[in-house]
């Protein structure tokens, strides 16, 4: 009888995913953008690929109505990526900023894929004390980088999920 049961539940159990609702696309709201300047490149060969040192130099980030919400702290900023035998490349950003609303600093992760010098998409933690964007040490944050002409600065985007 008991083995009657657990057959029965175990069938429920593997069907019960079959009859949930799919989950809901994402939406994405941009937080901030802006131009950054991108220092000079050196590669270090190592056994997991070609190690991409691109230091951040300066840059600025606006809202979405223009308003400069930060700017890059210069000196402390960098890209320290891994480009793989493929071209793939798996990025890793430090970044600090200084928020205009209460010159607070806030430190951001970035840690992706994409193609050097081309784009990339990443997960972004943030950590700060500001009270005007404290809320983001919580949120579940992406940012693109992406790269335009041969002199044009790429542009930093970070986006929140909704």
């Amino acid at each position: 009888m008991h083995s009657s049961f657990f057959k029965l539940a175990a069938l429920a159990l593997l069907a019960a995913p079959g009859f949930a609702a799919p989950a809901t696309a994402p939406h994405f709201e941009v937080l901030f953008s802006g131009p950054l300047a991108i220092g000079d490149l050196n590669v270090v060969s190592g056994p997991l690929g070609q190690r991409l040192n691109a230091p951040v130099l300066s840059g600025s980030l606006s809202d979405p109505a223009g308003n400069l919400v930060a700017t890059i702290v210069p000196g402390t900023t960098a890209d320290h990526g891994i480009i793989a035998s493929d071209g793939t490349f798996y990025s890793d950003a430090k970044i600090t900023l200084q928020w205009t609303a209460d010159d607070k600093f806030a430190y951001i992760h970035a840690l992706g894929v994409g193609e050097a010098g081309v784009h990339d998409l990443t997960y972004v933690y943030l950590e700060t004390d500001s009270a005007t964007w404290g809320s983001l040490n919580s949120r579940f944050l992406i940012a693109d980088l992406t790269f335009g002409g041969v002199n044009d600065d790429p542009i930093f985007t970070v986006f929140d999920v909704l």
